[in-house]
């Protein structure tokens, strides 16, 4: 549609156009969470680790692409020219990829600095579907990861990847569309536990992607039945119901309250359960005695400023 924008006769890229407004919006979102939610993270690892995150993202979402394409091409005759490495370099990169690489940078910075992984997950994770969102914007104005034919598609006329002046299924803007309302929910779900929020994030992307999938039309894109990402999903997917599961149970042990030691039973223990039992019963109903307070004396419990007051009080005046 519009793979270039003219800015001061130079022509930028909508697609890192729109994945830098994306990455901007999700760093504001996740500033705005840990200042007015309740999260233990400070501002600065914050910031910090959605720096290590973008770096994490390029490098990642740029090796899985590069590892797809060798798979495919290897056995291609310009496989090796400078030429061909140079377009693949170039161009945009795997989400599955990118989204790897930058769970282990913020991973890594928060095991080095001791940080809650927990809330460090609950507090960020809403920002990747935004950004993914702004990024699936850039590839419709690209016209790279299109969809399949239909006739009732959009036509596009520029696209540097998509055939030009066939209608096809505008997949794209449906991703967009899917992950700005997982973001939703996800700003809106009061979940009960911590950590909740990266398993919902990943079973709800991993089966959308996977129907979406359908839909695609870049060819060479998989192996046997499905796409390389749709077997990622399914990887993902039953990744995520692990860690559910996993979640579900060790906040169970957590709130499991505990059993009060008690005397030992008499069946247990025969005469020495019937004396134990009897010295708890004696130790529970006895009362600490207190000393019989003297004739004339203050009565008990008083302050120092009480008894101080009261004998200024009856000292003789002098006259």
């Amino acid at each position: 549609m519009l793979p270039y924008l003219e800015i001061f006769g130079r022509g930028i890229p909508m697609y890192w156009l729109c994945g830098l407004v994306g990455l901007l919006l999700a760093g504001a979102l996740a500033m705005l969470r840990q200042r007015v939610g309740r999260f233990s993270t400070p501002a600065d690892d914050v910031l910090h680790i959605l720096l290590l995150c973008l770096v994490g993202a390029m490098l990642g979402a740029k090796a899985f692409q590069v590892i797809g394409f060798a798979f495919r091409h290897i056995t291609h005759p310009g496989f090796w020219t400078w030429r061909t490495w140079a377009g693949v370099l170039s161009g945009g990169g795997v989400f599955y990829g990118g989204l790897i690489g930058a769970f282990a940078a913020m991973a890594i910075y928060v095991r080095k600095y001791r940080l809650d992984f927990l809330d460090v997950m609950d507090l960020l994770i809403p920002s990747v579907p935004l950004f993914h969102a702004f990024g699936r914007l850039g590839c419709f104005c690209a016209g790279c990861c299109y969809g399949i034919e239909a006739p009732w598609g959009i036509v596009f006329t520029h696209a540097l990847a998509a055939p030009n002046g066939v209608p096809l299924v505008p997949v794209q803007l449906f991703e967009a569309g899917f992950n700005l309302l997982v973001m939703a929910a996800l700003l809106l779900l009061r979940p009960a536990r911590r950590g909740t929020l990266l398993p919902l994030y990943l079973i709800a992307y991993a089966i959308g992607r996977f129907v979406l999938e359908f839909f695609r039309g870049d060819a060479s894109r998989g192996v046997f039945l499905f796409s390389t990402s749709q077997w990622i999903s399914l990887v993902v997917l039953g990744v995520a119901v692990v860690m559910v599961y996993r979640t579900k149970t060790r906040c169970s042990a957590q709130t499991t309250p505990p059993v009060a030691a008690g005397p030992p039973s008499e069946g247990n223990w025969g005469i020495i359960g019937r004396i134990t039992n009897r010295i708890h019963q004696e130790r529970r109903s006895a009362k600490p005695s207190s000393p019989r307070p003297r004739r004339g004396a203050p009565p008990t419990g008083r302050s120092l400023g009480d008894c101080s007051k009261q004998h200024i009080n009856s000292a003789p005046r002098s006259e």
